[in-house]
């Protein structure tokens, strides 16, 4: 089963990824407390990140630029920044993957499970 941590301020978007991970064989993280994101996600056990860009405190790109200094855990921004810069920059600061709100899950489900399969990962 993989380890998923969910950085999202929206408590509605939030709530709905981590009961639709958990009913699809996920473990899931999720916070609400802003500070210090970086320490609790390298702290974590996780295969996965799904973080949003727009965050109180520090936004989504420099948590991303954060965490890779640190980890090569995979990274999936979930965002409803739509421009191709904001893509570009999510990209060139680390993040493996980019998706847009409003999303469909099952295609972010299947984006997840081709990440982790890229990264070694057995599919459970």
């Amino acid at each position: 089963m993989y380890n998923v941590f969910i950085v999202e301020d929206d408590k509605k978007i939030r709530d709905e990824l981590e009961i639709f991970l958990r009913n699809n064989g996920y473990n899931v993280t999720t916070i609400s407390d802003f500070n210090d994101v970086v320490e609790k996600v390298i702290n974590s056990k996780i295969d996965l990140l799904l973080l949003d860009i727009n965050l109180p405190q520090n936004d989504g790109y420099f948590i991303c630029k954060q965490i890779r200094k640190k980890s090569d855990v995979p990274i999936i921004i979930v965002t409803s920044k739509n421009s191709d810069i904001d893509e570009l920059m999510s990209i060139n600061f680390g993040a493996d993957d980019f998706i847009t709100k409003p999303y469909n899950l099952q295609i972010l489900l299947a984006r997840m499970e081709s990440l982790l399969k890229r990264a070694n990962k057995d599919t459970k």
